[in-house]
Protein backbone atom coordinates (compact mmCIF):
# COMPACT_ATOMS: atom_id res chain seq x y z
CA UNK A 1 0.00 0.00 0.00
CA UNK A 2 1.29 3.12 -1.24
CA UNK A 3 1.65 5.89 1.42
CA UNK A 4 -1.25 8.18 -0.39
CA UNK A 5 -4.15 4.96 -0.47
CA UNK A 6 -6.91 5.66 1.05
CA UNK A 7 -7.98 3.14 3.41
CA UNK A 8 -11.25 0.52 2.49
CA UNK A 9 -14.39 1.32 3.72
CA UNK A 10 -17.25 -0.65 4.61
CA UNK A 11 -20.83 -0.11 4.65
CA UNK A 12 -23.61 -1.78 6.56
CA UNK A 13 -27.10 -1.05 7.24
CA UNK A 14 -30.34 -2.64 6.37
CA UNK A 15 -32.44 -2.35 3.02
CA UNK A 16 -33.83 0.98 2.24
CA UNK A 17 -30.85 2.85 4.35
CA UNK A 18 -29.22 4.37 1.32
CA UNK A 19 -26.78 2.10 0.66
CA UNK A 20 -26.44 2.43 -2.70
CA UNK A 21 -26.69 6.29 -2.37
CA UNK A 22 -23.63 6.34 -1.04
CA UNK A 23 -21.36 4.22 -2.61
CA UNK A 24 -22.57 5.43 -6.07
CA UNK A 25 -21.84 8.73 -4.36
CA UNK A 26 -18.48 7.67 -3.21
CA UNK A 27 -17.46 6.52 -6.41
CA UNK A 28 -18.43 10.29 -8.06
CA UNK A 29 -16.30 11.50 -6.08
CA UNK A 30 -13.36 9.33 -6.29
CA UNK A 31 -13.48 9.98 -10.04
CA UNK A 32 -13.70 13.80 -9.57
CA UNK A 33 -11.83 14.52 -6.67
CA UNK A 34 -8.91 11.78 -8.07
CA UNK A 35 -9.14 11.56 -11.84
CA UNK A 36 -5.66 10.86 -13.49
CA UNK A 37 -5.91 9.24 -17.02
CA UNK A 38 -2.36 8.11 -16.75
CA UNK A 39 -3.00 5.70 -13.54
CA UNK A 40 -6.38 5.01 -14.32
CA UNK A 41 -6.92 5.05 -10.30
CA UNK A 42 -10.77 5.09 -11.36
CA UNK A 43 -10.17 1.64 -12.57
CA UNK A 44 -9.47 0.49 -9.10
CA UNK A 45 -12.79 1.03 -7.06
CA UNK A 46 -14.44 -1.93 -5.93
CA UNK A 47 -17.69 -2.49 -4.55
CA UNK A 48 -18.87 -5.58 -3.61
CA UNK A 49 -23.32 -6.09 -3.48
CA UNK A 50 -25.07 -9.23 -2.16
CA UNK A 51 -27.58 -9.22 -4.96
CA UNK A 52 -27.39 -8.63 -9.13
CA UNK A 53 -30.32 -6.29 -8.68
CA UNK A 54 -28.19 -4.20 -6.65
CA UNK A 55 -25.33 -4.04 -8.42
CA UNK A 56 -27.49 -3.15 -11.49
CA UNK A 57 -29.09 -0.44 -9.18
CA UNK A 58 -25.56 1.07 -8.51
CA UNK A 59 -24.13 0.65 -12.03
CA UNK A 60 -27.28 2.37 -13.73
CA UNK A 61 -27.33 5.32 -10.69
CA UNK A 62 -23.48 6.28 -11.38
CA UNK A 63 -24.11 5.90 -15.30
CA UNK A 64 -27.67 8.20 -14.73
CA UNK A 65 -25.17 10.85 -12.37
CA UNK A 66 -22.11 10.36 -15.31
CA UNK A 67 -25.13 11.48 -17.64
CA UNK A 68 -26.39 14.18 -15.08
CA UNK A 69 -22.61 15.92 -15.24
CA UNK A 70 -21.91 15.78 -18.66
CA UNK A 71 -25.15 17.41 -20.03
CA UNK A 72 -26.75 19.57 -17.54
CA UNK A 73 -26.56 23.39 -18.10
CA UNK A 74 -26.65 24.50 -14.33
CA UNK A 75 -24.17 22.03 -12.07
CA UNK A 76 -25.74 23.73 -8.77
CA UNK A 77 -29.32 21.47 -10.01
CA UNK A 78 -27.52 18.12 -9.84
CA UNK A 79 -28.11 16.43 -6.60
CA UNK A 80 -25.00 14.08 -6.92
CA UNK A 81 -22.18 17.37 -6.55
CA UNK A 82 -24.10 17.82 -2.96
CA UNK A 83 -23.59 14.76 -1.62
CA UNK A 84 -20.06 14.76 -3.42
CA UNK A 85 -19.30 17.99 -2.05
CA UNK A 86 -20.49 17.01 1.36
Amino acid sequence: MTSDAKPIRVYKASAGSGKTFTLAAEFIANLLNDFNPVDNAHRHQLAITFTKKATNEMKERILQYLFELAYVDDLTKVGILCAVRD
